[in-house]
């Protein structure tokens, strides 16, 4: 803020006020203003001191000047360097002052070159360096992006044993931060509590750990857990606490992730899918199959049943070893010889895996015995899972067999239901039509219902429709994907084949149906 001798030495209404302003009184102002970095007063001071008492150029008055460029507004170091070509030019020459002041200003308004320069000749000039302006240098460094740099010079004066105030610190570790450069952030926090020397905020460590825990940095969430969370001396909030389960999920942590579950539930939050999701992935990390089939139970009795998603992690568990399934049925039984419940979703996920190893045979063993298992019975998703099975191996009977067991036992058909028993059918065999009729009564029941197949499913209704020359397959050109061009294509290629040995000659296809192969063909 201007003082009121300033105030009063520029009001064109008060000469008399400045007139008795004296010249030491000026440069008491002056000298007020550069520490403050108030640029315009520092200018009014200098053309008074110049203008109108005669002050020569002086060491002190470019002190003052180049100080005056910390103003964060209106500083440059352009300025900074000109004023010490100017020095040069009055035979100046510039002393240990003029040469911090520069790295001050540096700090804010950072200029490599001219921080080098500055360096260069106050090494030498053989003058050293001051505690205040390492630190202008690093935080320059910082400020420009240079933190690789700025880190060296860091160990550099830490080893020289200067001091390094806490917020140098505090700047480099938010900084590093913002980069995700959370292995340097560690060095440094863990150099700092392990010192004892000095305290760090709470907010740094709520920022670091913050940070670290939404880029899933498990070595930074781990020391923070550990030394901050644990001992009660940081309170996370809920959305911290999932990203500190997602880390432990990921890493394996099983020990971290059940500490960060508790902390959720003795606040009474409720507990959505995804944070269970993240705690059975935490148990396949540390291959505790069982441990993450009880998260599923526990899901069930939680009243959040888990869905075909919810066991996306173990499907991908049990294909990495074709053992895995049959320890999996293993575990679900004995979990019920302990009488916990054993979700659907359970069950079906170990058939799926059976059926990606293409063991439809073990697949519908463990169908048979699903009763003993869940009293219930199977569901939707059970059938379409076998139903994927039998189209996988061509066996239309038991695709059959299946569906007469869904309408037995009640269980209501979706749309994937139609779309696999659509493929079942067309995979039949001693079909003269190649089980297009059979497939194409499903299709119809499936429209009565307002749904409508797959893309895939589609293209090899519409190509065993073609191959045959039904007309009927003109019926599937639709707005949800199947167009004209694609029908097209189908039939030029696949018409009759069945019939007369082969398709249409290629003449006079529309453009529309040949940019339509390679779409098909990917479907």
């Amino acid at each position: 803020m201007p003082s009121a001798k300033l105030d009063e030495l520029w009001d064109p209404s008060r000469r008399k006020a400045r007139l008795r302003l004296t010249t030491e009184a000026a440069y008491e102002e002056l000298r007020l203003a550069a520490g403050q970095g108030n640029y315009s007063h520092v200018k009014d001071c200098i053309t008074l001191l110049i203008g109108k008492r005669g002050e020569r150029p002086s060491l002190e008055l470019y002190h003052a000047m180049i100080l005056a460029n910390t103003d964060p507004v209106r500083g440059t170091p352009s300025e900074v360097a000109s004023l010490l070509q100017e020095m040069i030019n009055e035979d100046l020459y510039p002393d240990s002052t003029i040469y911090h002041a520069v790295l001050k200003v540096l700090s804010i308004h950072p200029d490599h070159l001219l921080r080098q320069k500055v360096l260069h000749e106050l090494h030498e000039r053989w003058f050293t360096v001051t505690e205040d302006g390492w630190h202008d240098v690093i935080v320059g460094l910082i400020r420009d992006r240079q933190l690789e740099v700025a880190m060296i010079n860091l160990e550099n004066i830490e080893r020289q044993g200067i001091q390094v105030r806490p917020w140098l610190y505090d700047i480099l570790v938010y900084n590093l931060c913002d980069l995700s450069e959370f292995d340097e952030a560690l060095k440094i926090m863990q150099r700092r509590f392990f010192s004892g020397k000095a305290a760090i905020s709470p907010s740094l460590w709520h920022h670091f750990l913050d940070s670290a825990s939404r880029s899933l940095h498990y070595k930074s969430v781990a020391f923070i857990w550990r030394n901050r969370v644990e001992l009660g001396y940081l309170n996370l909030s809920s959305g911290m606490c999932i990203n500190v389960l997602n880390t432990a999920a990921r890493k394996g942590d099983t020990k971290l992730a059940t500490a960060v579950f508790h902390i959720i539930s003795n606040r009474n939050h409720p507990f959505d899918i995804h944070h269970y999701e993240a705690l059975l992935e935490t148990w396949l990390a540390s291959n505790d199959l069982k441990s993450a089939f009880a998260i599923l139970s526990v899901m069930l009795q939680s009243r959040l049943p888990p869905t075909e998603a919810s066991t996306r992690a173990i499907f991908h568990y049990l294909c990495d070893d074709y053992a895995r399934p049959t320890e999996a049925l293993k575990i679900l039984r004995s979990l019920k010889d302990e009488d916990r419940p054993v979700p659907h979703a359970a069950f079906n996920v170990v058939m799926e895996a059976y059926i990606h190893y293409n063991d439809l045979g073990s697949a519908l063993e463990s169908y048979k015995t699903m009763h003993l298992i869940i009293p219930s019975g199977p569901d939707t998703s059970t059938f379409n899972t076998l139903l994927r099975g039998c189209r996988f191996t061509q066996r239309y009977d038991l695709a059959m067999f299946l569906a007469s067991d869904m309408l037995a036992l009640k269980i209501p058909p979706n749309a994937l239901t139609y779309d696999r028993l659509i493929l079942a059918c067309l995979n039949v065999r001693g079909e003269a039509d190649g089980g297009f009729e059979l497939a194409w009564k499903y299709f119809e029941e499936m429209k009565k219902m307002d749904w409508w197949p797959r893309m895939g499913t589609l293209k090899h209704l519409g190509q065993a429709g073609c191959e045959v020359a039904d007309e009927r397959v003109y019926q599937l050109v639709h707005k949800r994907g199947f167009n004209e061009g694609r029908m097209e294509y189908l039939v030029h290629w696949y018409w009759g084949k069945k019939v007369d040995g082969g398709g249409r000659d290629k003449h006079g296809v529309g453009e529309e149906a040949t940019e339509e192969v390679t779409k098909v063909e990917e479907e």
